[in-house]
């Protein structure tokens, strides 16, 4: 006959007594050490949320001035996003110079990052911030004038600034105010044509080109043959409307091989819209506004060339560089074999 639980005298089994008195409760005091120990890392991780959200410069990182925060006294009057691009940079080279190459790569980047976001907000600059920012991403390559990877970050940097010379007034050389190459084109100024929303085919026509004297509206791109010089005699007109094109498409198509001795030469007119591809076409007197322009690091001449409101897609080579610190700085004549 078995013998069961409720035969013993307490009403429960011996061998749970005996289980139950293996897993003896923690002291008192290392009970209330535990609970004050997890009540001070609450309380530490809310005080340091909470700064964090008082104070947005900490939102990135303590050593990562934010975007908008305030300059410094020191740098009184000068706009917080040219102080955080400073800042940017002049951690690059202090980086590059300590060889940590990618800690310098990522300050250049958020250096065109600041950049890329100043063009969005058409912030103003004067002249001499882009002469004082070349400088400067000069002194990140000079850190490590040799790294590829440091080479393209910079040359990117290089062309964000060089995007942000676009979207400033247009000043005609030696000069600090003036009319743009749009204005003097003598059509209607660019920012007041409406993008219309219209079919593109053969015969088509944008509205606003209508009446619009020296307008020649293009829908598809336009072949340059050898030797050929496209100027407002051929065009028949001194502006290309090309408006209608898929802002990837070519303006002006010129022979495949893209070299100077094909001889085509684009002179005195205004193109807006679309893009353009600058290798093997020599420009002069020449105004791109809101276009895409392209380089591939070919042979390149440009002789009193505008560019307004416009985006480019350089190679990130020391050619592409070149030429992005050029627009950058202003410079309306450039040539490169």
């Amino acid at each position: 006959m078995g013998f069961g639980i409720w035969d013993t005298p307490s009403g429960r089994d011996r061998r749970w007594e005996r289980r139950k008195s293996g897993f003896a409760p923690a002291p008192t005091y290392v009970r209330v050490a535990v609970v004050a120990l997890a009540t001070t890392l609450v309380a530490t991780l809310v005080w340091q949320g909470a700064k964090r959200l008082l104070d947005p410069a900490k939102m990135t990182g303590s050593d990562t001035p934010h975007f908008y925060v305030t300059p410094p006294s020191d740098r009184a009057g000068v706009a917080a996003w040219q102080t955080g691009l400073s800042d940017a940079l002049e951690q690059a080279v202090a980086q590059g110079v300590g060889g940590n190459i990618t800690a310098a790569e990522m300050q250049t980047d958020r250096a065109a990052t600041i950049l890329m976001t100043a063009r969005m907000r058409s912030e103003p600059a004067a002249p001499d911030f882009f002469d004082r920012t070349v400088r400067k991403l000069d002194r990140v390559l000079q850190s490590h004038p040799d790294n590829e990877r440091l080479i393209e970050h910079v040359t990117l940097a290089r062309i964000e600034l060089a995007q942000l010379r676009s979207v400033q007034p247009a000043l005609p050389e030696g000069s600090t105010g003036g009319e743009s190459g749009a204005t003097k084109s003598g059509g209607a100024s660019p920012a007041a044509i409406p993008n219309p929303e219209v079919s593109v085919g053969p015969g088509a026509q944008a509205p606003h080109a209508v009446n619009i004297p020296g307008h020649v509206v293009l829908a598809a791109p336009r072949g340059l043959s050898a030797n050929e010089l496209l100027n407002s005699a051929a065009l028949r007109g001194n502006y290309i409307d090309a408006t209608l094109m898929p802002e990837t498409s070519e303006v002006l198509l010129p022979p495949s091989t893209r070299v100077m001795a094909d001889g085509v030469r684009v002179d005195g007119l205004t193109i807006a819209g679309a893009a353009q591809t600058l290798d093997g076409i020599r420009w002069k007197d020449v105004t791109f506004v809101g276009t895409r322009l392209r380089y591939e690091g070919g042979e390149v001449s440009l002789q009193n060339v505008r560019f307004t409101n416009c985006t480019f897609g350089f190679s990130t080579n020391d050619r592409g560089a070149r030429l992005a610190d050029a627009i950058a700085l202003g410079q309306r004549s450039f040539v490169m074999q």
